[in-house]
């Protein structure tokens, strides 16, 4: 009987080894089966957000139940047929109330899981916000005059400085150096200047790469004469894409008005002669103020157009396109954005009145014909238009051009005539003569 109820108990042990082995009542892989139920990470255990993170459970049975206090940051499955679980949060808008501007900034979420049987437990994990978000930008350094009050030691921008510009670089929740970010301008009046720019060159954004210490430096440059305003600055991380805006104030110029230089701040276009105005067009630019600039003309002969309104400097063309309206000082007036002005003046005047024409002459003023013969003398200068006119009634002279041709004809009986002739030759305006000695008959 005895040996009966051993050989009984040793099967009962024998079955409930291979009943647990085929996995009757639990599973493989979880050691704590049917008891307790735990998660890891437990309390306190940190995710960053973007990054795949594990939650791995033992004790009780399968399937879990699994919720989340804020599926919008830590979103979960609702049901695991499993011991392990991969879970993506998000970046965390809010973060825990009482953190410092030093400490990382994350969000607590309570997760429960529950089995099959109703046992449940609760756990808390931290959600990181990730990549470049969460660190506080700081002005380090400023060419800003000091307050008049000196209460306090905060470094802000202002009109007309150089002000550097420092951001912790943070990947993963951990600073990392060497890596390159991008400063964007996303609002404001401000460009950046970095130490490589040794032509002077400044832009709307300029890459830099972090330091050893993950720090990331670059220097601002506010132009003369903005007024106050709130500016924003994005900073993306290149290898991720990840992006984070941080706001800053810009401390404005005085009230007073500012002045305005243009170069060159008056043209004039001169026409190619006395009857036509000039014609043509210009550049200028504008210095100091606060851009964008505008301009206007008042004299419907020039009109002006701008190239760059709203760089400093920025870039106006005037043009006086007809020729028959003269200008005198036209004045093209130039605004910045506080209203500050400098005036362009405009002229288009008439060229030089027409020189002279050269003097009349002809050569050779002498020239001896024999009968029914002809001769030519060239006629210069003058005004071009050209007539002649013959003294003697038998020399007859005509001109083309500037050539004049005197014939002595024939045909005079046995009358006898003058033995020269003068040819009269004018321009309307001057006259020269030829003198033409001829035969006293030719019959």
């Amino acid at each position: 009987m005895k040996f009966q109820s051993f050989v009984n108990l040793a099967f009962a042990l024998a079955a409930s080894l291979l009943f647990s082995a085929c996995g009757g009542g639990g599973a493989s892989g979880n050691p704590n089966q049917g008891g307790p139920i735990s998660a890891q990470p437990g309390n306190n255990g940190t995710f960053y957000a973007g990054e795949p993170g594990l939650i791995t459970f033992s004790g009780g049975r399968k399937p879990y139940a699994l919720t989340s206090s804020d599926s919008g940051i830590l979103p979960v499955p609702p049901i695991v047929d499993g011991y392990s679980v991969e879970v993506i949060p998000n970046n965390p808008g809010v973060v825990d109330t009482g953190l410092g501007p030093n400490d990382l900034q994350v969000r607590t979420i309570t997760l429960q899981v529950r089995d099959t049987t109703g046992i449940s437990v609760n756990f808390d994990v931290k959600v990181a916000q990730n990549f470049v978000t969460g660190y506080r930008l700081q002005f380090t350094a400023t060419t800003c005059p000091p307050p008049a009050a000196a209460t306090t030691t905060t470094i802000t921008p202002c009109a007309g400085s150089d002000t550097a510009v420092q951001l912790a670089a943070t990947v993963n929740g951990a600073r990392h150096g060497n890596e390159a970010f991008r400063l964007e301008v996303v609002r404001g009046q401000f460009a950046f200047y970095t130490p490589d720019s040794s032509t002077g060159v400044i832009s709307n954004s300029v890459t830099v790469v972090s330091d050893h210490e993950g720090k990331i430096t670059a220097v601002i440059r506010v132009p003369a004469g903005v007024p106050s305003q709130i500016a924003i600055v994005r900073v993306v991380h290149i290898g991720t894409g990840a992006s984070q805006e941080q706001v800053f104030t810009i401390t404005g110029a005085s009230t007073a008005p500012l002045t305005l230089t243009a170069i060159p701040n008056d043209f004039t276009f001169t026409g190619p002669d006395a009857n036509a105005c000039g014609t043509g067009s210009g550049d200028f630019f504008v210095f100091d103020g606060a851009p964008p600039y505008s301009a206007v003309s008042s004299n419907p002969g020039v009109s002006v157009d701008a190239v760059s309104p709203s760089t400093q400097p920025g870039r106006f063309r005037v043009t006086v396109g007809n020729g028959q309206t003269c200008a005198n000082k036209a004045p093209v007036i130039v605004t910045d954005s506080q209203g500050n002005r400098v005036t362009v003046t405009v002229s288009s005047v008439r060229g030089a009145a027409a020189a002279a024409p050269p003097a009349l002459a002809v050569a050779p003023n002498t020239i001896t014909l024999v009968c029914n013969s002809s001769g030519s003398v060239s006629v210069v200068g003058g005004t071009g238009a050209y007539s002649v006119a013959s003294s003697h009634p038998r020399v007859n002279a005509t001109v083309s051009g500037h050539t004049i041709t005197i014939t002595r004809l024939n045909g005079d009986g046995a009358t006898v005539y003058p033995p020269s002739a003068s040819i009269s030759v004018t321009d309307g305006a001057t006259a020269q003569t030829v003198t033409a000695t001829v035969p006293a008959n030719c019959p």
